[in-house]
């Protein structure tokens, strides 16, 4: 049977599309996924930055507070006497002088030290206070007092004394003692004797104290000292306390730090001093006190940290710029004297070294700072 033949446009669209054709629908999707994939790289990398300097933002805060909680009762148990603040302290253990076996116990009773960073290195705030978990106060000698050598020391007062505390002998509450506060543990618990009771194990040596302390000389009770040091290791915050056993006999040690808080890549500290005696922080310098005037013009810490957050941001490829370009500005005010500080603006400023880390500009950094008010120090003042 005849049919017509088809039209030639008719055939035309029979035919599908030319390899032109189908080469520019190709490129338009290459170049639509082209969009489509920057679109989501730039979407996942703020993402990523926005959850890192929030991580930053926490880590900093936690860090701050972490400090700040730690710093506030600092010296709790001793500051309660202030002629003894700054006392060197000496003590035994097993025969030996403590720093013997511990190189880093206390020498010196005082409720901060701050050990300054070299060169705009990361600094260390130590905090030490009684370890009572009840209460402890100072304890006055009565008459005949301690002889050196004996056992016994009669006090007016046995109230938060117990077995294994260890205990601070100082010469007189008057006025700073010209002795070494000397350190013994207390073998026997008191009960109603006005008296505390030592023997001669790991840490009594034989024959100590071996200061004879006379009525009015005082002990101040550590129990298991509080003993912490804060430190930046490795780009997080550390802590390392002072372990003790209720064993008599068990050696003190400090263990391996603790990392507390990761990303945090400075922490600088100024003791705040009231030299002019009226209440007040005039001068804050990173300067630690000798004597015990000294120890007593410190009634607080300034601090500051510094979080890094975990992103690392590439160099701009168009303006060739970094996230961080310079280290970063304390603002300290203009309220006393500030060591170091330089004008910036209206205010004075410190300068945070953060340059010497590796690829320091690729991190975006955030400042946390606060002052903390030694209270021990402020009620006994």
């Amino acid at each position: 049977m005849w049919s017509p033949r088809p039209s030639t446009s008719r055939v035309r669209r029979q035919l599908g599309f030319t390899l032109i054709e189908l080469m520019i629908g190709v490129v338009i999707g290459l170049l639509a996924s082209l969009a489509v994939t920057h679109v989501l790289v730039n979407s996942e990398g703020q993402k990523r930055s926005a959850t890192s300097g929030s991580d930053a933002q926490v880590n900093g805060a936690l860090a701050l507070s972490t400090l700040q909680r730690a710093v506030q009762p600092a010296g709790y148990g001793f500051t309660a006497t202030p002629t003894l603040i700054g006392c060197t302290l000496t003590g035994t253990f097993s025969g030996n002088t403590v720093t013997t076996t511990l190189p880093t116990f206390p020498t010196v009773l005082a409720p901060v030290n701050i050990v300054d960073g070299a060169a705009g290195a990361p600094d260390s705030i130590r905090v030490l206070s009684s370890g009572k978990s009840s209460y402890s106060i100072p304890l006055r000698m009565s008459a005949p007092g301690y002889v050196a050598g004996g056992t016994n020391f009669p006090v007016t007062s046995v109230r938060g004394i117990a077995t294994g505390d260890l205990i601070v002998a100082a010469a007189s509450a008057s006025a700073p003692p010209a002795t070494p506060c000397e350190l013994f543990q207390v073998t026997a618990n008191p009960g109603s004797l006005a008296q505390v009771t030592r023997d001669d194990n790991a840490w009594n040596k034989l024959n100590t104290p071996a200061t004879s302390y006379g009525d009015g000389s005082v002990l101040i009770n550590l129990g298991a000292p509080a003993d912490t040091t804060y430190s930046i290791v490795n780009s997080a915050m550390v802590s390392r306390s002072l372990a003790i056993a209720n064993d008599a006999n068990s050696t003190p040690s400090y263990p391996p730090a603790t990392e507390l808080y990761p990303n945090i890549v400075q922490l600088q500290a100024l003791y705040g001093k009231d030299t002019d005696g009226n209440g007040s922080a005039d001068t804050w310098d990173n300067v630690t006190p000798t004597t015990n005037a000294g120890w007593l013009q410190v009634i607080a810490v300034r601090v500051a940290v510094v979080a890094r957050s975990a992103q690392y941001e590439r160099r701009d490829p168009v303006n060739g710029t970094y996230v961080t370009n310079a280290n970063i500005l304390w603002d300290v005010g203009n309220s006393g004297t500030v060591a170091g500080s330089a004008t910036c603006g209206t205010s004075k400023c410190l300068t945070i070294k953060i340059d010497n880390l590796t690829d320091w500009q690729n991190y975006r950094y955030k400042l946390f700072e606060t002052v903390v008010p030694l209270r021990n120090m402020l009620w006994n003042s």
